[in-house]
């Protein structure tokens, strides 16, 4: 495929007709769709023990998205790699200078950081007052070095002794610890000037975090919060180099995109097979990294699906809802547990808490996120020159906040 165009470059009448996979002038409804419905993972994974123990017969089926939906996250950091390569392939080409940069970390953590705090802050009233009348919400934390981690992004940098206050947020701080090295990453990435050579380097991005948890082990405890870097950087330099391929010439993207869906049954297929031997789930990261740069060609009927306006929305959601769905069910589980929905009320009790994780997200997207957004990209006011879209907010639309 050919090169994006700069913002507001007009195509001359040689260049090729088929289209870029990563137009700077717009987004792909795709890989916006896809993270709402990888957030809705996320959250099953998170819901599985409390779904489990009030719904003993279903116990099997949330054990295994208990055990196998963490896939979820590392696809969500090759999607990172591939919109942020994306959206600042040109900016980042080169040393952009302090202020660029700095702008770029401003507007990555208005999309998140505003959230996250607000919800953290709640967390630490709930967790004082529970105490106050003589009850303990789950948070695993302290109010000294394991909030400070939280409040800073360093929870997901490794040698953490547990998921503390709002666990979820390591993926988050590990992805920005991806963003503070973009600088150094992404040049590296585009010298990537040939189809094998993205295909080699793509390859290589998967073995790192594959190669390290072989000796380190592939444990929960390892991957999330005592080494989880080797993750992050590892799945995140796969999607820059599925970026990358999109750019070189290559056909490969195309040919992916003709057979999104049956890469997409491959992916399950994969994880289904990994299960069942026992082995590791991560081990499908080759493959389901795949699906992305096979979603950027926008074609078929996966993309229709994942661009619908319902799944936009998903999309748009998603990163309130990973902020906020575990706060709620640790607090909700007080109230509703098996003792509250015995039996066969507790199919009831299971919904109440989904249910209760959405609405939560959609209040906290439309008081806190969107507004708090614009407060945040106001501050830094944009050049006179500027297109009135600027890349920030495109990509923003893209990815979000991609590791949930």
């Amino acid at each position: 495929m050919t090169s994006t165009p700069a913002p507001g470059a007009t195509a001359s009448a040689a260049a090729p007709t088929r289209k870029p996979a990563a137009p700077a002038g717009g987004l792909i409804a795709s890989l916006v769709g896809i993270r709402g419905y990888l957030a809705l993972v996320v959250v099953a994974v998170h819901l599985a023990p409390f779904a489990s123990a009030m719904m003993p017969p279903t116990t099997p089926y949330w054990t295994a998205v208990w055990h196998h939906g963490y896939v979820a996250l590392d696809l969500f950091f090759v999607l990172s790699g591939f919109v942020i390569s994306s959206g600042y392939r040109r900016t980042f080409a080169r040393w952009p200078g302090w202020g660029t940069f700095g702008k770029f970390l401003w507007a990555r953590l208005s999309r998140f950081y505003p959230i996250h705090l607000a919800v953290l802050a709640v967390m630490v009233a709930a967790v004082l007052g529970s105490r106050a009348v003589g009850h303990e919400i789950p948070h695993g934390g302290n109010l000294g070095w394991d909030l400070v981690r939280q409040i800073t992004l360093t929870s997901g940098w490794g040698g953490a002794h547990a998921l503390t206050w709002n666990g979820p947020v390591w993926s988050l701080s590990a992805e920005w610890a991806c963003y503070l090295v973009l600088p150094i990453l992404l040049p590296l990435v585009l010298r990537l000037r040939s189809t094998w050579a993205c295909v080699l380097g793509y390859v290589v991005a998967c073995a790192i975090p594959l190669v390290a948890y072989s000796f380190l082990g592939f444990d929960d405890a390892t991957i999330t919060y005592e080494m989880p870097l080797p993750r992050a950087f590892g799945a995140f330099l796969a999607g820059c180099a599925l970026c990358q391929l999109t750019h070189v010439g290559s056909r490969i993207p195309a040919w992916l995109g003709r057979v999104t869906g049956p890469l997409v049954v491959l992916t399950f297929a994969a994880i289904a097979v990994l299960a069942a031997t026992g082995r590791p789930s991560m081990l499908s990261l080759p493959i389901a990294g795949l699906v992305v740069v096979a979603l950027a060609q926008e074609r078929g009927a996966v993309n229709a699906f994942l661009g619908h306006r319902w799944s936009l929305l998903g999309g748009e959601y998603s990163v309130a809802l990973f902020l906020v769905h575990v706060p709620w069910i640790l607090a909700a589980s007080l109230v509703i547990n098996p003792r509250t929905f015995p039996g066969a009320w507790g199919i009831v009790g299971t919904l109440l808490l989904l249910l209760g994780s959405f609405v939560l997200a959609v209040l906290a997207y439309r008081l806190i996120e969107r507004p708090a957004q614009r407060w945040m990209r106001r501050i830094v006011r944009r050049p006179a020159t500027a297109p009135r879209r600027s890349v920030d907010e495109r990509t923003d639309r893209a990815v979000g906040s991609s590791s949930t």
